[in-house]
């Protein structure tokens, strides 16, 4: 339970530079009455935000004997029921509304009717909520489950194909320590707070040797994970290191990750051999006819 709160703890206060922020709002205008008029006889417009949400869990909640867990997105004006994996990037949610999501828990409520009879009813209570800008169209929204509190902290990261293509190794860093990552000697690194990334994603399936460590402060590198991976150009992968403060020296430090995997993502075709073109009056060559040898007779 103390590793839990310490987690969230940690996502909840962690710097995201890479966030986009907040666009500056632009003063109002005062608009003529013909004007007013003319917007006010538009059609109405489309929603705001039209994006594809891909929701998983950091953890697996922890549910009492017999509690279950159902939740749903807020679509329109009704909930929609949503399953969620752990550490999962699965079937995106294809999210259409305003640029706050919410997500509500369904829960069982005790009331009486109109004769003092008691009954109870389903009712969709608050859970999360987090925000999305109008330029993400694919956005992964990373929940935490709260202590003490049937709630989760979230915390969103573009996954889209441009900033996040297949082939692609992220690393996100929640340490006040210099995270590195090599592989196959191809080093990247990752301050604290901060979001690195492979500089050429990987364009054909081979195996290769992938690192991760800490840069202590003498420079000294402190291995996290050293081990063999097949990588290929129809994954991407998404990595995350957290620091436990209090806890054990070789339990400060803890790697997560997740792998999305696309099957009709193929590698570019090879070009095809030029061919010249024959020309109007040139005649094919005529075949040489063998003549048999003297066995065949």
């Amino acid at each position: 339970m103390i590793l839990r709160t310490i987690l969230a703890g940690l996502l909840l206060s962690a710097v995201t530079p890479w966030l986009p922020a907040a666009e500056p709002k632009e003063p109002k205008q005062t608009a003529t009455k013909a004007e007013a008029k003319k917007e006010k006889d538009k059609p109405g417009k489309p929603p705001a935000h039209v994006c594809a949400l891909n929701i998983t869990w950091w953890e697996e909640p922890v549910l009492k004997e017999g509690e279950s867990l159902e939740l749903g997105i807020l679509d329109g004006k009704d909930f929609k029921p949503i399953a969620i994996q752990t550490m999962t990037i699965g079937q995106p949610f294809e999210y259409t509304g305003g640029p706050n999501v919410v997500i509500a828990r369904k829960t069982k409520v005790a009331t009486v009717d109109k004769k003092g009879k008691p009954i109870t009813s389903d009712e969709w209570v608050p859970f999360a909520n987090f925000n999305i800008t109008e330029t993400e169209t694919d956005v992964l929204a990373l929940l935490m489950p709260a202590t003490n509190t049937p709630t989760a902290i979230v915390k969103t990261f573009d996954i889209g194909v441009d900033s996040f293509p297949y082939g692609s190794i992220n690393l996100l860093n929640y340490t006040r320590s210099r995270i590195g990552c090599s592989v196959d000697g191809a080093f990247f690194f990752a301050g604290p707070g901060q979001r690195g990334k492979l500089a050429k994603p990987i364009a054909s399936r081979r195996v290769a040797n992938f690192k991760l460590a800490v840069v202590e402060a003498d420079g000294s590198l402190r291995p996290l994970v050293s081990s063999p991976m097949v990588l290929d150009q129809r994954s991407r992968r998404l990595y995350f290191v957290v620091e436990i403060p209090g806890a054990a020296e070789d339990a400060r430090f803890r790697v997560n990750g997740l792998v999305d995997h696309v099957e009709d993502h193929a590698p570019p075709k090879p070009e095809e051999e030029a061919v010249t073109p024959k020309k109007a009056d040139a005649k094919e060559p005529k075949k040489a006819v063998e003549k048999p040898t003297a066995a065949a007779k």
